[in-house]
């Protein structure tokens, strides 16, 4: 194993040594094979000139790990007839494909609804058993009380409850997909109440049934670990977000002409994903590692880090994480 797959999260990040994988009992001989599921997030096709291509080396690499699903986890694309070749790459997998609304999904107008067809996905969120694991996917784009205008970023009261009876009604380890993060400040506004919920679901012997919460959004390489669950976040396929004032063209004026959006960002070169692969005999689950480069000068270099977020975690990659879990 090389010293990338030995990545272990520490104080600060991630600690995880010395718990069961939930709703798993601990025994010799345990031969299921590893579920292995390939995730992407914020390829953002409607701001990127070569999203398809993104998608396209995504499902191709997914081949080769043999994933035995794919999933993206939200800000995707909207929903209109320009984006069907993009999506229609996704769905080139031959395998289980799973969606999460982002917030960008319903720029323009659309609603989630909209995005529910467009993706034939079961509900706004859902939940699927898939090879020993229980997954939930939630919608954090409900709107809370008195919201006026902006991007909501909430979880409501109906779908709280939702979540909870749909974790009492399973005995597999669970992993839950949100776009939104349940781990960073003020972010989905309900998000105590949520981890309250997660933290609280437990078998009848004691052992908690979340194993770990996955979560995109903020286009960064981020973990930590929360009353013993871990918060992980997947980096963008595709770039980190500046803001008009560190516009600046970064590929042909031709592209950007198409694209006016494309100069907000920090691209990377090429897309960032990663495997998470659960290993039910070893009790571990793990991350790959994904090393892109930025086109053009980094956020770092220009001063465009935003606030509360470490320069640590603004890099054009995501790190391999290896989660014991026994």
């Amino acid at each position: 194993m090389n010293r990338h797959r030995r990545q272990f999260l520490r104080s600060g990040s991630l600690l995880t040594a010395g718990w069961l994988l939930p709703g798993v009992p601990q025994a010799a001989g345990i031969t299921r094979k590893p579920l292995r599921i390939a995730l992407i997030s914020d390829v953002h096709q409607d701001i990127m000139h070569d999203a398809t291509q993104r998608i396209t080396d995504f499902v191709k690499q997914a081949r080769a790990w043999e994933a035995d699903a794919v999933m993206e986890l939200g800000d995707f694309c909207t929903p209109q007839p320009a984006n069907r070749a993009f999506a229609d790459a996704f769905e080139a997998f031959p395998g289980p494909k799973f969606h999460v609304i982002g917030n960008h999904e319903t720029d323009g107008g659309f609603t989630r609804e909209q995005v529910v067809v467009w993706h034939r996905m079961p509900a706004r969120h859902y939940s699927f058993d898939l090879g020993g694991i229980h997954g939930i996917v939630l919608d954090g784009n409900d709107c809370p009380p008195g919201h006026i205008d902006g991007y909501p970023s909430h979880i409501d009261d109906a779908q709280i409850d939702w979540l909870r009876d749909d974790l009492s009604k399973t005995d597999l380890p669970v992993f839950v997909f949100s776009h939104q993060s349940l781990e960073r400040p003020n972010c989905i506004r309900s998000q105590e109440k949520v981890r309250a919920v997660l933290e609280g679901s437990r078998h009848a012997d004691g052992r908690r049934k979340v194993a770990a919460c996955l979560n995109g959004h903020w286009h960064i390489d981020h973990a930590r670990e929360i009353h013993g669950i871990p918060y992980i976040h997947i980096n963008s396929a595709s770039y980190y977000w500046l803001g008009s004032a560190f516009a600046r063209e970064r590929y042909s004026t031709d592209i950007h002409a198409r694209h006016p959006r494309l100069g907000h960002t920090a691209p990377y070169r090429d897309p960032v994903f990663t495997l998470l692969e659960i290993d039910f005999a070893k009790q571990r689950f793990t991350l790959s590692a994904r090393q892109s480069e930025w086109v053009g000068p980094s956020p770092h270099e220009i001063g465009a880090i935003r606030d509360g977020i470490d320069p640590a975690w603004v890099k054009p990659a995501c790190s391999a994480r290896e989660i014991r879990l026994a």
